[in-house]
């Protein structure tokens, strides 16, 4: 009997004898030293958690913290795990779960899925279970919200309308100047409006592969309604896939609004633009459904202290962790009760944040997920930039994905 199976049966034994048995029923190997992978940003908080872990469990282990991005983590885990030494505990971005599962590189989270399912969003939740089991250990969320400019716009925009009136006097495309913009091309970002009249990508939040809805009549409604944004997003959307061209012309003052996410917001600081940041606005009438990334540490299957990974990474959701985390990295925590409580004393960005993970949905983490990305982008542009019906677009982007699908069976 291996070790992973021995604490499997140990936390199972255990949750029959009481109701409230999670994490507190095992104890971390005492000659563990553990591998984290986490981004550069986080490093610091790592080590501080690590430090609290031992003095929770009065225990010395190990712990050495080295800087992956969480988007290369499943690759490296899936690649190296097995014939190199890889984290015992890693955080990546949850869309990248369903294939580290199907690859056998992850661990189910055996120590609190119950807490998680109770107390977290539900987005996060989603986000931390494939085919019906918990294997994540969610830590943090990321979202879209519309950064303004309030020297040109001094009143928030309630409406996407609000914009397009406005880019009849302000946009002159020869100048780089449009009241919006945002990376038409790619559909983590163009989603919010295909998705605002209740379209999905797949069935059963995101887990049903039979039932796609990328071309229901709801998306192809919900495309054809962002082509009214031409008028206030004039440019040539090929020419500004480079977010930093974009976040570099809304820092001199030439766009009035973009859409972007968290991860910009220490660049406008910098940049001593007089900005304000409030979530989507409506178009319409309806509310865009943007895209949400959470973040989940994970055990990995390969390593040789599950007991003391399992629960340090459960040690990372726990509140006083999650709070700590913001703190210093100052991403958010995907609990209501602790979105609450930093909203209190928030400033406007982390606000609007936290206002828009309420309307927004989880990216799909099945692996599945991965034959969308090109044929929706391309469906896209086809519609913004040739003028394309969005139910033609839409058709042929998922029979080619149907295609990609079926070859892979």
């Amino acid at each position: 009997m291996n070790i992973k199976t021995l604490l499997a049966l140990t936390i199972g034994v255990s949750y029959t004898l009481s109701s409230f048995v999670m994490s507190a029923e095992i104890s971390p190997e005492k000659d563990a030293k553990l591998l984290i992978w986490s981004d550069e940003s986080a490093i610091a908080y790592i080590k501080y958690a690590g430090d609290k872990f031992n003095e929770k469990y009065h225990s010395n282990i190990s712990f050495t913290v080295s800087g992956l991005a969480p988007i290369d983590s499943a690759s490296r885990i899936i690649q190296d795990g097995g014939s190199t030494r890889v984290a015992d505990v890693a955080e990546i971005e949850h869309d990248q779960l369903g294939r580290l599962v199907v690859a056998g590189g992850v661990m189910e989270n055996l120590v609190s899925g119950n807490r998680i399912k109770n107390t977290f969003l539900q987005n996060a939740v989603d986000a931390s279970y494939y085919d019906g089991h918990n294997y994540g250990f969610p830590v943090s969320y990321a979202t879209m919200a519309l950064f303004y400019n309030k020297d040109i716009l001094p009143d928030a925009p309630k409406s996407f309308e609000q914009l397009i009136n406005f880019s009849k006097k302000f946009n002159i495309p020869k100048e780089n100047r449009y009241a919006l913009l945002w990376d038409v091309q790619n559909y983590y970002e163009s989603r919010m409006f295909v998705a605002m009249y209740g379209a999905y990508e797949f069935g059963h939040n995101g887990t049903d592969v039979r039932d796609i809805g990328i071309n229901s009549i709801k998306a192809q409604k919900g495309l054809e309604s962002m082509k009214q944004l031409k008028a206030a997003n004039s440019a040539n959307p090929a020419d500004l896939r480079n977010p930093q061209v974009r976040r570099g012309l809304f820092s001199e003052g030439k766009i009035a609004a973009i859409i972007d996410g968290p991860w910009a917001v220490q660049g406008y600081e910098n940049s001593k633009i007089n900005y304000g940041v409030i979530p989507i606005p409506t178009l319409n009438g309806e509310k865009p459904r943007t895209f949400s990334t959470v973040r989940l540490a994970i055990v990995t299957s390969y390593s040789p202290y599950p007991k003391a990974a399992q629960l340090f990474a459960d040690f990372l959701t726990t509140n006083e962790m999650l709070l700590k985390r913001y703190e210093m990295t100052n991403s958010l925590p995907p609990v209501p009760e602790l979105m609450k409580k930093i909203s209190e004393s928030a400033n406007d960005a982390t606000k609007s944040f936290i206002a828009q993970g309420n309307n927004s949905d989880a990216m799909p983490a099945i692996p599945e997920m991965g034959y969308l990305w090109s044929p929706m982008a391309n469906a896209i542009t086809a519609v913004w930039v040739n003028n394309e019906p969005a139910k033609s677009a839409l058709d042929h982007a998922r029979e080619i994905i149907d295609e990609q699908m079926q070859l892979q069976e």
